[in-house]
């Protein structure tokens, strides 16, 4: 059965680090990891939540695709 705290968990598993030194993730990462988790949303509500729950995130997608490329703020953190 899956657990609330598994869809926080699988945020961070999937968030990287880029040369920059900046974390980000893409929303079918995010995907990917829930459902080994049990958790099935759809990109709709993966983006959702992402925006909900983590106000420190910013969506830097370029190609108007729902598989965002989100960004951590500087100074920002993750809940």
């Amino acid at each position: 059965m899956p657990r609330k705290s598994d869809i926080h968990s699988a945020f961070v598993a999937v968030i990287q680090q880029n040369p920059k030194g900046y974390q980000w993730l893409r929303t079918d990462d995010f995907i990917r990891e829930l459902r080994a988790r049990n958790w099935h949303f759809s990109r709709a509500d993966v983006n959702e939540w992402i925006e909900r729950y983590q106000p420190d995130f910013t969506d830097k997608t370029t190609d108007g695709t729902d598989n965002h490329y989100w960004i951590l703020r500087n100074m920002g953190m993750i809940h």
